[in-house]
Parts: structure tokens; sequence; C-alpha cells
């Protein structure tokens, strides 16, 4: 396991980038010591345009603001640590080490496992992370199994994706475009829904529209929405913004990274079992 706090960069202009690569790679010997992560879901800390409007809200909406530095003209409401712009190697650790040093709040038990467990809480606090960090929830096979809906315009990707999914013990259908997905969605409540983007000349709806109305129409028979994950090509981190805009409840990107699926289905508190699928075309 590296001994490196993760870093995202959310909106930052090229130039801003390469900087701070450069200044990471010269200090790779340093400590503490940090390093860029590909996706926001593995970092740590993250450093944020200020001036970026979407990088602001993903901040907002995966409530990192406390583990954000931002880099700007104006800090945002309720940000922690925040420099102008243009960036100053010395000043950007120095900001990256108040982070680090900053008091580390005990968490609360909750009921579903946090959506994030940062390394960073664990080797700052081992101790209170060994207490409170959420231990997976296997399925009880006296339960219903969960179910799912697979919603993509290629019947090869539904099956591979099915074929990833079934070691959790879903109950699984499939559909081809958005139409045939809102009239399942009508009959039944579906505990996940995972989208593709782009949906094809046949939907009406392309996936974040889709992910949009399933939010604000919940399942039949049902008061709770189900949980959202895009599964698309584009998976950049304004792709992402736009996700978590949309109201998804998480992002993978293809081809699938079946770590990181994996990650994502144990904080649902699902267990690698067997499932079944059913099409749905």
């Amino acid at each position: 396991m590296s001994d490196a706090y993760r870093l995202s960069l959310l909106g930052l202009r090229d130039l801003e980038r390469e900087t701070i690569h450069s200044c990471l790679r010269l200090l790779a010997a340093r400590v503490p010591r940090y390093e860029v992560a590909p996706w926001l879901d593995d970092c740590d800390f993250v450093i944020a345009d200020a001036d970026h409007a979407p990088s602001v809200q993903l901040v907002l909406a995966t409530e990192r603001m406390g583990c954000t530095l931002f880099v700007g003209t104006t800090a945002p409401a309720g940000a922690v640590a925040f420099m102008a712009r243009p960036i100053d190697p010395k000043l950007l650790l120095r900001e990256l080490d108040a982070l680090v040093a900053q008091p580390v709040p005990v968490p609360q038990p909750a009921p579903q496992p946090a959506p994030y467990s940062g390394e960073a809480d664990r080797r700052r606090q081992t101790v209170v992370a060994a207490t409170v960090a959420a231990a997976p929830m296997p399925v009880s096979s006296s339960a219903p199994a969960p179910t799912a809906l697979l919603v993509d315009d290629s019947e090869i990707a539904l099956r591979f994706l099915e074929t990833h999914l079934q070691r959790f013990g879903l109950v699984m259908e499939r559909a081809l475009s958005s139409g045939r997905a809102i009239e399942l969605l009508s009959q039944r409540h579906y505990d996940f829904v995972f989208l593709d983007v782009e949906l094809g000349t046949a939907s009406d709806l392309d996936g974040l529209a889709l992910c949009r109305h399933i939010k604000r129409h919940p399942g039949a028979g049902s008061t709770s929405t189900s949980a959202v994950f895009m599964v698309s090509a584009h998976a950049s981190e304004v792709d992402r913004v736009r996700g978590t805009l949309a109201g998804c409840d998480g992002y993978l990107g293809k081809p699938l990274d079946t770590m990181e699926l994996q990650r994502l289905m144990l904080r649902q508190g699902l267990k690698p079992g067997a499932g079944v699928a059913q099409d749905a075309n």
C-alpha cells in the first residue's frame, strides 16, 4: 500500500496540473508525500478550481469541503483551505500539510457504509478508524435477493456487465432503451439501476436524463428511489460531475474496472454471491 496521501485534481488548468505533477515528482522523498490519484473515489484530499462551478459543486455533492484545497480568485463559501493563482509550489505544500495536520473528526455510526473512507483518516487516526469502520453487510439468506435493472443499447455490454454483477446476488433484468427501462420501472421497484450514458437512437432519453427521471419517479410500490450507477466510456472528472448533478449514486468507467465495481458493491452491503439475470428487451 502506498504511504503517500492521494490527491484528486478537479477543474484546474493544464499548466497548473503540470506544475503540481512536476512538484510532486521532485519531492517524491518528502514527508509527508503526495501523489495524484486518477479518480475522486481514490483520493484523500482534493485540489479544486474555485472558479470552475462544476468542480465546486462536485466537492459539495461528495461532502469533501473539509479535505479540499481551492485554487482561484475567491474561496467558495465553507472552504477550509484556499490559495490564489498563480500556484506557488511552496505555498501549495504548506496548505496540503495543514490539511493533513488538521484534527480528524470522530465519525458517528451510520446504518449504511460511508461512501468514502480515505486512507488519510486511517493513517492519522488508526484507532478511531478501526472502531468505526463500517463492515460490509451480507445479504441475509432469508431476505429477498436485491434486484437490478441494467440499461444499455448494446446487448454485448449488458451481458458483460451482468457477468460481473452475478456474484453479488442480484436478480437482474436488462433493457436496451430508455423507453423499455421506464416501462419496467413503472411495473416494479429495483434496488439498483446501472445506466450507460449513451443509449442510442432507439432511446428518447440519454442515461443522464433517464437518471433524473428515475430519481423523480420511484419505482412501482416504493417510496424510495433506486440507487443509480452510471457505466460509461465517458468517465472524465467533468463527466462524473454531470453524473453527480443528474443524481447518480456512483460512476463506473468503461472498460469496467472490476476492483472499482467491487468497492462500489461492498459499500452497498453486497458480498460476492450468485445472481440471476433475465432479458427484458
